[in-house]
């Protein structure tokens, strides 16, 4: 991907209260999510005698959220879609393709039976839904058809491919174009000379 065409600053809506992205919590994320769910795990990976089988619909699943968010008419407006993605739709897309076309874990494919699995927006969708508020993993399973187990891999998956495909960029320390930059929109937001937390206790 061509990081030069692709900035995180211009897609976030810096007027609200939408907290930036905050990759650098994502390990975090993940190591509780790990821990919640310690206790729940096995070894044994095949069906489970009694064990209720839920048909979740994951097709459903898919069109719900498609018609909600990314269709050409969709249900919601960009502005409802950004207070809830806490991002515009443009940036969900361009980081969704990416993670795509870096692990194959998030293309959708079919099972031995021929039914097509989860689509890489629903894992998506689920991930940042896991971020942007901290909800159980379990959570997601109602809207997106999505159950817990896939949730945590999904975000697990994610959480690396961010890493690997915009860590060099965005997790680096910033250059000096990038302070003026920043302080360009801190000075054009009402914090003139203004960079870091805005806890107050980091203006230097």
């Amino acid at each position: 991907m061509n990081h030069s065409n692709f900035n995180f600053y211009d897609a976030f809506d810096f007027d609200d209260d939408t907290p930036v992205f905050a990759f650098q919590v994502a390990t975090a994320v993940v190591a509780e999510q790990e821990s919640n769910n310690q206790g729940r795990r096995t070894r044994y990976r095949g069906s489970i005698l009694g064990h209720n089988i839920v048909n979740r619909n994951k097709k459903e699943g898919e069109l719900r959220l498609c018609n909600d968010y990314f269709a050409e008419n969709s249900k919601f407006t960009e502005s409802q879609f950004r207070r809830r993605f806490r991002m515009s739709r443009r940036l969900f897309l361009q980081i969704k393709n990416a993670v795509e076309a870096h692990n194959p874990y998030f293309k959708q494919r079919t099972n031995a039976l021929g039914v097509l699995g989860l689509s890489c927006l629903q894992k998506v969708t689920a991930t940042h839904r896991i971020l942007a508020y901290g909800i159980p993993a379990d959570l997601t399973d109602e809207y997106l058809r999505i159950r817990e187990t896939i949730a945590i891999e999904s975000l697990r998956a994610f959480v690396k491919a961010i890493v690997e495909v915009f860590g060099d960029w965005y997790l680096r320390a910033p250059n000096e174009a990038d302070i003026c930059r920043l302080l360009s929109i801190g000075e054009q937001r009402g914090f003139p000379r203004m960079l870091g937390s805005i806890d107050c206790m980091h203006w230097k």
